[in-house]
């Protein structure tokens, strides 16, 4: 079997991580210290050269020990015909007459061995001290997002000028232009691994960043100029401090305000759903970033992911990627994880919910046909033309015939019974409801949160009962299906817990004890006894 390079990359990244876990930290007992600057140096190019663990160099401390040596990241890192100093250490690309342990090797270990020469305190010089099975330090290294805040800080730093971080390759000019209206994200073309002239997103994204952010502090040092250190960037408390901009005006790339979502124009014939209305400019207010949904990149869904599938999405189909689950991409996907919301999740984190109704999937596939497509795409300009849906039924039940309190009785033998404050439950649901734009429009009625504890019964004037249901603690045909008294733990307790409420610490914050429970407790402790 050929194997590909991005095979022979997924192996050599498999064994690699075997040999970390082998040789790692795992077992140490020394208190590791918690760093976000942590660089894994591994200089071998085979899995074969791996003869000792790699060298895990804390960056930033390395800055702070130079300081009195150089001003600047010079020390360590080299400059490219732009000006902008290289991200690898001391060298642009690996170089031809020397391998890259034998770099590391010379430059390290010489600038070790010179600074004890001049009585100062030093890095190691012996093999064990920097190759070690048991490292002094954790990693607590954050990823780095550029949502839209920071997106329109740099913007406004820049003063519109987009040529400042977006370019493309012109193949005739041979180099890299700006074309207005035709921004990318980096990731567009600065993938995981460098192919060929473009740069890995890692190594792109610190040149551009650290370079311009280094320039700005040379120049203008009383401005603020951005980071130029890891933790800057990757240290959790600092990422927490960045500011933010409320609410930023909208991206500027021409974008639609609406678009009608369907199949691609030669799968169209196939297509037997209805085109799916979608306000383009209010899932941008609701989202941090474009990566939501184009996680690749800025293209239209349909021209990776079609009907059948090609090999431009990955094989995932259209259908697979609007409504898969799994995905945090995927419309279907995004809108479930809400789902977990604190307003939300004491209807949907506890039990299984009744089966999608008949009107479902028409909410949001309630545009045109796709036969129609061509003529509609000028007639409809927004999500409101369409709000006209099916509904289902509506159990016509307002407030007002909700009672104000419920009696649970059934564990009136030990305790008495509680009152459930049952329409102050069902107004506060109401309330959160009110708040969201994706429940409201999705519910499609006010009633809907009865469901949440009233799950697959009927819901309207006169709802099933509980014991209807879990009036047995057992029965062999509904093995998922608890008892009243289990029931009603999970749903009351569960439902505080995932909404954040008080939830309660024993038996008495809901059930008092009844005279009979009462009396044995007096019995028992000696209390008021002969």
């Amino acid at each position: 079997m050929r194997r590909t390079p991005k095979l022979k990359t997924a192996l050599y990244a498999c064994l690699l991580c075997a040999f970390l876990f082998t040789f790692g930290s795992t077992g140490s007992t020394t208190e590791q210290q918690p760093r976000p600057d942590l660089i894994t140096i591994v200089a071998a190019t085979s899995p074969d050269q791996l003869e000792r663990p790699p060298v895990v160099f804390p960056h930033d401390l390395h800055n702070e020990a130079t300081k009195d040596k150089s001003e600047d990241c010079t020390l360590c890192h080299v400059a490219g015909e732009d000006g902008r100093l290289s991200p690898l250490f001391m060298r642009i690309e690996d170089p031809a007459d020397r391998s890259i342990e034998e770099l590391y090797h010379d430059e390290c270990i010489g600038c070790h061995v010179e600074t004890a020469s001049e009585g100062l305190k030093s890095g190691p010089e012996a093999c064990g001290d920097c190759h070690r099975r048991e490292t002094d330090y954790v990693s607590t290294r954050r990823g780095f997002g550029f949502d839209k805040s920071l997106h329109y800080r740099h913007i406004k730093a820049h003063e519109d000028k987009c040529a400042s971080c977006h370019h493309i390759f012109d193949e005739k000019a041979d180099s890299l232009v700006y074309v207005e209206g035709k921004e990318e994200p980096c990731r567009d073309c600065h993938r995981a691994e460098t192919e060929d002239n473009r740069s890995s997103f890692r190594l792109a994204a610190h040149e551009s960043c650290i370079g311009c952010h280094r320039e700005l502090a040379l120049t203008r040092p009383d401005d603020k100029s951005g980071p130029v250190e890891c933790a800057g960037c990757h240290d959790a408390t600092r990422q927490a401090a960045i500011e933010v901009v409320a609410d930023p005006p909208r991206l500027k790339r021409g974008q639609p305000d609406f678009v009608l979502l369907s199949a691609p124009e030669e799968d169209l014939e196939r297509s037997k759903l209805n085109t799916v209305p979608f306000s383009h400019i209010g899932h941008e207010r609701a989202t941090n970033t474009c990566r939501v949904c184009h996680h690749e990149t800025l293209a239209r869904c349909n021209e990776c992911h079609t009907l059948p599938g090609q090999d431009k999405g990955d094989g995932v189909t259209l259908q697979q990627a609007m409504h898969r689950m799994t995905s945090d991409h995927s419309c279907a996907g995004c809108h479930n994880a809400r789902k977990s919301d604190t307003d939300c999740a004491g209807c949907h984190d506890l039990m299984e919910q009744r089966r999608l109704s008949e009107h479902a999937c028409g909410i949001c596939h309630a545009g045109p046909a796709p036969e129609d497509l061509e003529d509609a795409r000028t007639r409809y300009t927004s999500v409101e033309s369409f709000r006209t849906r099916p509904q289902d039924t509506v159990s016509g039940s307002s407030l007002a015939e909700v009672p104000d309190t419920v009696t649970i009785a059934s564990l009136t033998s030990k305790y008495e019974a509680v009152k459930m404050p049952h329409r102050k439950i069902v107004t506060t649901l109401r309330s959160h409801i009110s708040n969201s734009k994706i429940a409201t429009f999705f519910h499609g009625r006010d009633d809907v949160v009865c469901e949440g504890c009233h799950h697959h019964g009927s819901v309207g004037r006169h709802p099933a009962l509980c014991e209807n249901c879990h009036g047995q603690p057992f029965r062999e045909e509904a093995l998922f299906t608890p008892g009243l008294k289990g029931a009603y733990h999970r749903q009351c307790l569960g439902c505080h817990v995932s909404m954040g409420l008080q939830a309660a610490s024993n038996c008495a914050a809901c059930h008092k004890d009844s005279e009979f429970t009462e009396g044995m407790s007096t019995l028992s402790t000696g209390e008021g006894a002969n």
